[in-house]
């Protein structure tokens, strides 16, 4: 923590000030700022910053936390700056009656963002949610599946249609498994759940244990449903689970979090590809119906060359030159000539491109399993015996790294027990790779 102190402002005003003294504690002009806030993906353009600094309110929850983040704060000084902001905005209860009765929680929480009002071929899944969620347990349901398959828009769907069966609130957590910068920590999610349930934020305790404890206790009897969007791993899951039955957990991953499979009782709901036509689909919504229609052949071709991917076929909307005559024709001839990942990355924001997207899963990989990844990726398919002769692996060591890159879906499993990097992240796998690696590693799988 600096020497700047939220908590101890009584006010705006005063929270304010010491938001301006944290800028000049930091040192960093508003230009600055906005450049260390695009390294971690996000923008701070510096007319944001000069009129949040001016304005008497409070600034939103979202443009703090990247402002803080840019000053160069941590998980714990972000919570304590949302802490103090939560405190100061928080109504007056009488005290005599909160300590009699505990957290009040005048209106149920409606934390989900928003989320897609059609959700196109995706039938079989919030069927799987629906099932997975009826009983009397409602327990623990994991979507997951490969990046750009559309998970969040899954979860945040079903949840917000689901809203009548928790009618005493729906929780969201982004968790940043999967991003720039570091995943949420445990006590910062922590923090955000309970000032959203009436807890003071004040009251939060600061073990991750104790605040654990204490959100299991505030949503004991609640049919709330909590969405965790985007978790790492198993252990920053695990504390942020309601206790209660009437309660439902749905966490997205790009891993399968076997480990919550096998130990928490989770349920699992894969999302992969959309087939051609559901694809076809998505892409008339974000390019237009009109546009479509006219290029339908095109637009298949093109849905073809998304590999059927949600993520890339918005994408694929926003690249495509609308003053040409046959916009759709165009990109999959650049698409072919330059190549897919190539033709796609014309945008400018990080959330808009493929290889950010799929750069993520890869950074997370350990040396071993980039190794076999790139193997894959310039090998074809191959059997996990084969891997591990040209990996110059121990058979155990190749199984386990096959296994790994299979959970978090980058690998997939074939028939006779073979293994190949599905195609745009096969091409992406290439643009990694050095030439004399890419020779060495044909060679060797030849």
């Amino acid at each position: 923590m600096t020497a700047v102190d939220p908590s101890s402002a009584r006010g705006s005003t005063e929270y304010l000030l010491l938001l301006r003294r944290r800028r000049e504690v930091a040192g960093l002009s508003y230009r600055q700022l906005d450049r260390r806030a695009r390294q971690c993906g996000e923008v701070l353009p510096p007319s944001t910053v000069a009129t949040m600094l001016r304005r008497t309110t409070l600034p939103a929850v979202d443009l703090l936390t990247t402002f803080v983040r840019a000053c160069g704060g941590d998980d714990a000084e972000v919570a304590a700056w949302l802490a103090a902001r939560a405190r100061i905005t928080a109504p007056d209860p009488d005290p005599g009656a909160r300590a009699a009765t505990g957290p009040c929680l005048p209106v149920p929480p409606r934390q989900l963002p928003p989320g897609p009002a059609e959700l196109v071929g995706r039938d079989r899944e919030l069927a799987e949610l629906d099932e997975a969620t009826g009983g009397r347990e409602r327990g623990l349901v994991l979507v997951t599946g490969g990046p750009g398959t559309g998970k969040t828009a899954l979860a945040v769907h079903w949840a917000h249609g689901s809203a009548g069966r928790f009618p005493d609130g729906q929780l969201y957590v982004d968790l940043r498994g999967h991003g720039p910068g570091e995943p949420v920590s445990v006590g910062v999610a922590l923090a955000h759940l309970l000032v959203g349930l009436g807890v003071p934020a004040s009251a939060v305790p600061s073990r991750d244990e104790q605040a654990a404890a204490l959100f299991r206790s505030v949503v004991a009897d609640r049919r709330i449903v909590l969405v965790l969007d985007g978790a790492a791993s198993a252990d920053q899951v695990r504390l942020l689970r309601p206790g209660g039955r009437a309660s439902c957990t749905v966490v997205t991953s790009r891993d399968r979090l076997v480990g919550l499979t096998v130990h928490d009782g989770g349920r699992s709901v894969g999302v992969g590809a959309l087939e051609r036509g559901h694809a076809v689909r998505v892409l008339a919504r974000s390019a237009g119906e009109r546009l479509v229609a006219q290029e339908s052949g095109a637009a298949g071709t093109l849905a073809d060359l998304c590999d059927g991917l949600p993520l890339a076929l918005r994408i694929a909307a926003g690249a495509l030159d609308r003053d040409a005559r046959t916009p759709i024709a165009d990109l999959v001839a650049e698409m072919r000539v330059d190549g897919r990942l190539a033709a796609l990355g014309v945008l400018d924001d990080p959330r808009a491109r493929l290889d950010v997207s799929f750069g993520y899963s890869y950074d997370a990989l350990g040396d071993v399993e980039r190794r076999v990844f790139h193997l894959l990726a310039f090998s074809g398919d191959l059997s996990a015996s084969v891997v591990a002769v040209t990996a110059d692996l121990a058979p155990g060591a190749a199984r386990s790294a096959l296994r790994r890159l299979s959970d978090a879906h980058l690998v997939a499993r074939r028939a006779g027990d073979r293994y190949a990097v599905p195609g745009l992240l096969r091409e992406y796998a290439r643009t990694l790779a050095t030439p004399d690696r890419i020779s060495r590693t044909a060679t060797d799988a030849a």
